[in-house]
């Protein structure tokens, strides 16, 4: 059993960069994606082009949720939908050439921020931050119940 000051950390780490990037939000959101509209982002940034139902599951939402969602970023010009090639009724979301610039844009902001964070940290100790985080990422686990 893991040390619970590590999720006490892990979270305080999380809330402190999620509000970072809230009050940095003005500077870079141009298109007023919000929190939720840019993990939707990321997340069809890491999958590639995927069926609607895919992202609705990583993302763990409902589908009337991810259909707003997804329908607010289209009106956007984000992100486009296409039937699949095998089946007609399912549709594939992808991120746009606009999607993956604003995809770049909250990337830079994400490092720029983290760096900031991990400011006070000796090179050394973040590299092995970068090291244990793509272990443990890369470790198949599956946290859903």
């Amino acid at each position: 059993m893991t040390d619970p000051t590590l999720a006490l950390l892990l979270d305080r780490f999380v809330r402190r960069l999620h509000l970072a990037l809230q009050r940095k939000a003005p500077e870079f959101d141009t298109e007023g994606v919000g929190p939720w509209g840019g993990m939707v982002l990321l997340m069809l940034h890491d999958l590639g082009p995927v069926p609607i139902h895919v992202l609705t599951e990583e993302l763990m939402r409902d589908k009337s949720q991810m259909t707003r969602s997804l329908r607010a970023l289209e009106d956007k010009g984000l992100l486009a939908r296409r039937p699949a090639p095998q089946d007609q009724r399912v549709s594939i979301v992808a991120l746009t050439a606009k999607g993956q610039a604003v995809v770049g844009a909250l990337q830079r902001v994400l490092t720029e921020t983290i760096d900031e964070l991990l400011g006070p940290l000796p090179p050394a100790e973040v590299a092995d931050l970068k090291r244990l985080l793509t272990a443990a990422l890369s470790a198949p686990s599956d946290p859903r119940p």
